[in-house]
């Protein structure tokens, strides 16, 4: 006697598709929402890249000894010490050896030395808004320098980055809280408007103070919620409800 191969009848085919469809109705909203913020970690990561330069620089008795008891004249509390110095091989040493005797730019140091940390050398950082991009697709600008104000800790750089390139949406908290005067977004190209945006924001603005100290723009509230530690990085609509995915 032959076999008889049943397959599937339209009606059960309809109701297998039936199923699949609901169990991925169920499914995709949670997988989507445990995938990777990628705007929290990357706010993280060029966060702690900021602050492990920083924190080197400003440590790097080569180029910035400490000159906080030295007279009036020549007390520098950190960053605003523009002289070179013969060990610090990318400001005194080997470049800029006009700065032993006389003292250059401390913008422009600064700039120069943090750019070398990033291996941004070809970058001119004598420019005001001194703008690039790292391998990581994140783009930077250095800007509203006051460094040139001596032996005083309140002085500082700014630091403007957007997390994830030119992708949209190009723009900062800030913008929305306080408005374009606010708002440091326009320092980097393709700044879009902000008008009505609650979350997703991609950019956002760093303070680097003389002294070392470093402070997020206090209307920046996706990125400083970003930086905790105990932040959770995906995008369950709770934890991550300032800094949604993109």
């Amino acid at each position: 006697m032959k076999r008889l191969n049943k397959a599937f009848t339209l009606t059960e085919l309809l109701v297998a598709l039936g199923v699949i469809g609901i169990l991925c109705a169920i499914l995709l909203p949670i997988i989507f929402n445990i995938m990777p913020n990628k705007s929290t970690i990357m706010a993280k990561r060029v966060y702690y890249t900021v602050q492990t330069v920083v924190s080197d620089l400003i440590n790097d008795e080569a180029c910035y000894p400490d000159l906080t008891s030295a007279s009036d004249t020549e007390k520098r509390v950190g960053f605003d010490d523009g002289f070179g110095y013969p060990n610090c091989s990318a400001w005194g040493g080997t470049e800029h050896t006009e700065t032993i005797d006389t003292e250059g730019d401390p913008n422009v140091k600064f700039k120069t030395l943090f750019l070398d940390k990033l291996g941004q050398t070809d970058i001119d950082a004598a420019q005001s808004n001194t703008t690039f991009a790292t391998a990581d697709g994140v783009e930077w600008a250095i800007h509203t320098m006051g460094y040139g104000t001596k032996n005083n800790k309140n002085v500082l750089a700014l630091i403007t980055v957007d997390t994830n390139g030119k992708s949209s949406p190009n723009c900062d908290q800030a913008a929305v809280a306080t408005g374009a005067s606010g708002s440091y977004s326009n320092k980097i190209a393709g700044a879009e408007s902000c008008n009505g945006r609650k979350k997703g924001f991609d950019r956002f603005t760093m303070a680097v103070y003389a002294d070392g100290k470093i402070k997020i723009n206090e209307n920046d509230t996706w990125a400083i919620n970003a930086i905790q530690v105990d932040r959770n990085i995906t995008g369950d609509g709770t934890s991550n409800d300032n800094d949604n995915k993109l």
